[in-house]
């Protein structure tokens, strides 16, 4: 037999069905189709087959869509300019370009540093006042001391505990604050000693209050041991290092609001330059900070992974290697009909496609009694076994039971199949 031509059902007897499928290649012959007429595939269309790609690939592409919206937006839609909150650059009302201008007006050079190097050069330049804004705390304690001792004077914007306990003073966190927080709260009054406090009188801003020498723009904050005290604005005893609380008081929305803007020009314009820093995740890396993952792990992991990737290489060759030669001689190959059969049975194995082993199984065992009955070719599987019953006395409906059975597992594939072999040998005899 050539390829591509159509694999003669083999006879009863000894080339019935064994295994878990069944030898013979014919498809299944529902009511009214030709007893001998062969299923290819799954026994659908080019187009059914096309649509069920579609819809097994649908979430991949449905991800894939969203993944470049999400790319495009963040490509040509993103904004051009600086949009970190309290940025010296930023316009918007989160920003504080407005207290950068104002200081710069005054004479005062607003340098603004872009990493950890910068800061510690700006600093060394000459008097300087450091501004801190590190919510994340990307800084270690010994770089946030560092940088208070190269500076003048240090203000740090909402620090934690970590920085606190690197700077000079006894300051200490408190916690948020309770009262005092909102546009329409009344403002918080200075009612300390510190200069720049007092020429602001006022404060309205949420924030966290911390505890030092000089405690200004009190609050009270409840927490779990009981009420305490603190201030928006905590300075040691020189005024050398001030911890800004309500950092959202140089922003542009509310730097206008009360003494906002007193408070931001005399904290921060105090040294003829001001160095502006607002670290980055870049720092920790560019300053030897970081951590190595590896070095959490045990020492037996490098082994492992050693192995690892010699086994995925070998799992690779071994699946990637071709099964035999290729085919040298000019096609058309002529191939065996067993082969045919016993590979299309593999495939229906490999796949569980159970039901259409059985159709296959059920078309070619009706395509056989039909011819040693002589029925016609183009008779429909009632009249086939119409004939049947007729030719070895047995009831129609349970021939009908044993034929058109549909088998659900191997098993009772198997089971079946031979049942369907026997009832065949005893009705057409050879």
């Amino acid at each position: 037999m050539r390829r591509g031509q159509r694999t003669p059902a083999p006879d009863q007897g000894d080339d019935g069905p064994r295994g878990a499928v069944g030898t013979d290649p014919r498809g299944p012959v529902p009511t009214g189709r030709a007893a001998d007429e062969e299923v290819m595939g799954d026994g659908g269309t080019a187009l059914t087959t096309a649509r069920t790609g579609l819809r097994r690939t649908r979430p991949l592409i449905l991800g894939a869509l969203v993944l470049a919206v999400i790319l495009l937006i963040n490509l040509f839609s993103g904004p051009d300019g600086d949009t970190r909150p309290l940025s010296p650059a930023n316009a918007a009302p989160a920003g504080a370009r407005a207290v950068a201008k104002v200081l710069a007006a005054e004479g005062v050079d607003v340098v603004r540093a872009d990493s950890y190097d910068e800061a510690v050069s700006a600093l060394g330049e000459g008097p300087a006042t450091l501004f801190l804004d590190d919510p994340q705390q990307y800084l270690s304690a010994g770089q946030v001391g560092d940088l208070a001792d190269l500076a003048d004077r240090a203000v740090l914007a909402a620090p934690g505990e970590r920085q606190l306990a690197a700077v000079d003073g006894d300051f200490a966190q408190v916690g948020a604050a309770s009262q005092g927080l909102s546009g329409d709260a009344p403002a918080l009054p200075a009612e300390c000693p510190d200069a720049d406090a007092t020429a602001a009188g006022s404060l309205a801003a949420t924030g966290t209050a911390y505890s030092g020498a000089v405690e200004c723009f009190r609050v009270v904050v409840e927490d779990a041991a009981g009420d305490a005290a603190g201030g928006l604005y905590t300075t040691n005893d020189d005024g050398s290092v001030a911890v800004l609380g309500a950092p959202s008081v140089l922003s542009n929305d509310a730097v206008a609001d009360q003494g906002h803007a007193a408070l931001a020009l005399r904290a921060l314009g105090s040294s003829p330059t001001l160095v502006w820093y607002a670290p980055t995740g870049a720092d920790v890396i560019s300053t030897g900070e970081g951590v190595d993952p590896r070095t959490l792990l045990p020492p037996w992991v490098d082994p492992l992974l050693v192995w690892l990737l010699a086994c995925a290489v070998l799992a690779m060759v071994w699946r990637g290697r071709r099964v035999g030669p290729l085919a040298t001689e000019p096609l058309p190959v002529v191939v065996r009909a067993a082969e045919t059969a016993e590979g299309r049975a593999r495939l229906y194995q490999d796949s569980r496609a159970v039901a259409h082993a059985a159709a296959t199984l059920r078309a070619a065992t009706l395509a056989r009694m039909a011819r040693r009955l002589r029925v016609d070719r183009a008779a429909s599987a009632a009249d086939v076994i119409d004939a049947a019953a007729r030719h070895s006395g047995r009831p129609r409906t349970e021939l009908e039971q044993r034929l058109l059975y549909v088998p659900t597992t191997n098993h009772q594939l198997v089971l079946w199949a031979q049942e369907v072999l026997d009832l065949e040998k005893e009705i057409t005899p050879s």
